[in-house]
């Protein structure tokens, strides 16, 4: 039976207040002197703020020293890298990064504070996230390829929203419409409340959206999931197809993982992946995560991390140029 999103909300809340409690109940003597900070670029309470309390409260547990977690919310997460860069690079401060942090931003502002490649170092990727490729019930399409056909039979009538441009859930849309060879029309909400609301209501024929918001108006039945944009099925839902099997190639997710300053010691790097790797092969973390719609990642080394990393600039870098998408 599948997982409603409020009981998935309390089993992830219950794991994330368990694993800081493990390591409060360590010995005194076999804390560090300092805690460290995990930052979050995301607002208390969220998918990512849950995911991150969970990450730090099983590296406090294996690490005998405390993890605290620090919400610097706001600018694509621009403003938790900043606060991390003004930390000294001594793997004492930890940032719960997504793929804006470090592929997308650099692709779409020209200024940044910050380069990826010379200021900062992904241990872990945690997990991905698949976005739902979601239409009005009303809408006649029911898979990806009847979708298709929709679009290429309504030519300038079908729209799709995002909650911005230049996020993941706008170029997703950007890569439908180039994997699938259709021309569709980008419409920029300011939040995934007023654009599903529009969704539902026709305003707009289709959106790429977080699992957290459309997949209970699909369970209400005022939306239809025609596929989910891993390369993998989403656990939540293993009935329903990847955009992939249709479109052979398509794959794009939110992702987030831990990252630390560039320059950071060897040691103290090594000691704080272990810990990350650690935690994503913990059975009960691993439930917790997919219980948001979460694919958790396995360990992995650091080359492989880096050859990811590679290939999301390749793909965004290439979709980014063609559309002529900036933030500047």
């Amino acid at each position: 039976m599948p997982i409603s999103f409020p009981r998935a909300r309390r089993t992830l809340c219950a794991a994330a207040l368990a694993l800081p409690l493990a390591s409060a109940l360590l010995p005194a003597a076999a804390q560090g002197d300092r805690p460290l900070k995990l930052l979050v670029p995301y607002a208390p309470g969220g998918v990512t703020d849950q995911l991150a309390r969970l990450v730090a409260g099983s590296m406090a547990a294996q690490l005998g020293q405390p993890v605290v977690v620090e919400n610097k919310p706001g600018a694509n997460t621009i403003i938790a890298v900043d606060a991390l860069m003004r930390e000294p690079a001594d793997g004492n401060t930890l940032l719960m990064g997504a793929g804006s942090t470090m592929v997308l931003n650099p692709l779409l502002i020209k200024k940044l504070s910050y380069q990826p490649r010379r200021d900062l170092r992904m241990l872990s990727v945690v997990v991905d996230t698949p976005m739902l490729m979601v239409v009005p019930a009303a809408l006649p399409p029911n898979n990806v390829a009847e979708f298709r056909r929709y679009v290429q039979a309504n030519p300038d009538k079908v729209n799709y929203a995002s909650v911005g441009v230049g996020g993941s859930l706008h170029l997703a849309g950007e890569l439908f419409a180039q994997k699938a060879g259709v021309a569709m029309t980008h419409v920029a909400y300011k939040g995934s409340v007023p654009a599903v609301t529009d969704l539902i209501g026709g305003q707009v024929q289709l959106m790429f959206d977080a699992p957290a918001t459309s997949l209970p108006q699909v369970r209400a039945g005022k939306l239809k999931a025609l596929a989910v944009t891993t390369r993998e099925r989403m656990p939540l839902l293993p009935d329903v197809p990847t955009v992939g099997e249709t479109l052979p190639g398509f794959d794009a997710a939110l992702w987030f993982g831990v990252i630390v300053r560039e320059g950071t010691p060897p040691a103290a790097a090594a000691r704080l992946k272990a810990a990350v790797d650690q935690a994503l092969l913990d059975p009960a973390l691993r439930q917790a995560m997919e219980a948001q719609g979460n694919i958790v990642r396995k360990p992995q080394p650091q080359e492989e991390i880096n050859a990811f990393l590679a290939r999301e600039e390749a793909q965004w870098a290439a979709l980014i140029k063609a559309g002529n998408i900036t933030l500047d």
